[in-house]
């Protein structure tokens, strides 16, 4: 495994995360991956916006860590039924 410290990065940008990934592309073809070490929420966010939270699975496993990555809940679908004792908004617009 082979850790990049990437505390450094105050304003992480697409260019910055485009770098990452090209090396933990380059890594996993040469059998090893990257841990990244200290990630700024910057970086966390952008990753997790762009869909790449997961190449970079472990965060630097347990390497001195700015906070723990937020666990997503999958988006609950609701469905909801009129009930026939609701007034309707036309209905209430009188009042």
């Amino acid at each position: 495994m082979f850790v990049c410290d990437v505390g450094a990065l105050v304003e992480p940008d697409i260019a910055s995360v485009e770098a990452l990934v090209r090396l933990q592309l380059a890594a996993r073809r040469s059998g090893c991956t990257v841990a990244l070490r200290r990630v700024p929420v910057e970086l966390r966010g952008l990753l997790d916006l762009l869909g790449l939270e997961e190449v970079f699975p472990d965060w630097g496993s347990g390497l001195e860590q700015l906070g723990q990555a937020e666990q997503r809940e999958q988006p609950l679908r609701v469905q909801e039924e009129a009930d026939p004792g609701d007034r309707s908004v036309s209905d209430l617009e009188d009042l």
